[in-house]
């Protein structure tokens, strides 16, 4: 008699199991569906939300955080949702004049024979009010005035990366955002995986350095271009690209 109602028990747990992971998986779908159409409704176009977490359900839980990004511009941002059904707070302008920096400083990296994919933001000490949704780099600037710009970078290895042409590119976007501080961090990425890399980056609205722990990187090292120059002369660079430290 006792085998019989174990074996009931444990049926019974493991359908229960079963519902609960698939009411969770449907949540999941209605949550995310809800934040599409929201934002929509904000803005305008098509998002699609990448990812999920923070869930409705505890008592410090009463909002799902989601990873949601603009289908035809492919900006990649995070949004919050209420019980209510209300986007409470969401990253979408800020990444989109993030986005116009990020290719700036791509294409003239580009121009310069290095293969590399940014991810930068302003870093204003001030507030200067809500980010209209569509403004451009150049009225970003001079509205909220930003101290620096600061994020991330992934360079290609290649035996032609140069210090010189590095700092060139820098130069560029720098006379190009109004001589604004610049501070990357950089992470040299070997060929066979550096798209897959930039790949990964792309369905992310920020990393920080520890992302980079399990990446299989080849080097690292801080860049600052300032009206006070720069942290890092041409030969540093060239070891850095190199694989010296």
């Amino acid at each position: 008699m006792f085998i019989k109602l174990g074996k009931k028990v444990m049926f019974l747990l493991m359908a229960v199991s079963i519902l609960s992971l698939m009411g969770c998986g449907s949540l999941n779908k209605i949550q995310a569906k809800q934040i599409e159409e929201k934002l929509s409704e904000m803005y305008g176009g098509t998002f699609e939300v990448l990812a999920l977490g923070n869930r409705f359900g505890t008592r410090t839980n009463d909002y799902v955080k989601a990873y949601v990004k603009e289908v035809d511009s492919g900006v990649v941002f995070s949004a919050k949702m209420n019980t209510k059904g209300e986007i409470i707070a969401d990253g979408y302008a800020i990444r989109k004049v993030s986005r116009q920096l990020e290719e700036l400083l791509n294409k003239n990296l580009e121009s310069e024979g290095i293969s590399g994919s940014s991810m930068m933001q302003g870093i204003v000490s001030t507030d200067t009010g809500e980010i209209e949704v569509g403004m451009s780099l150049d009225d970003y600037i001079a509205k909220h005035k930003p101290d620096s710009f600061g994020g991330y970078l992934v360079v290609k290895e290649s035996p032609n990366n140069t210090g010189a042409a590095f700092i060139n590119a820098f130069q560029k976007t720098f006379d190009t955002i109004k001589n604004i501080e610049l501070v990357a961090n950089v992470w040299i990425i070997p060929e066979k995986n550096y798209d897959e890399i930039v790949v990964e980056m792309s369905q992310l609205p920020d990393i920080d350095n520890s992302w980079f722990d399990d990446k299989n990187t080849l080097n690292y090292f801080k860049f600052v271009m300032s009206t006070d120059g720069v942290n890092m002369a041409e030969n540093e660079i060239n070891q850095h690209f190199q694989g010296g430290k």
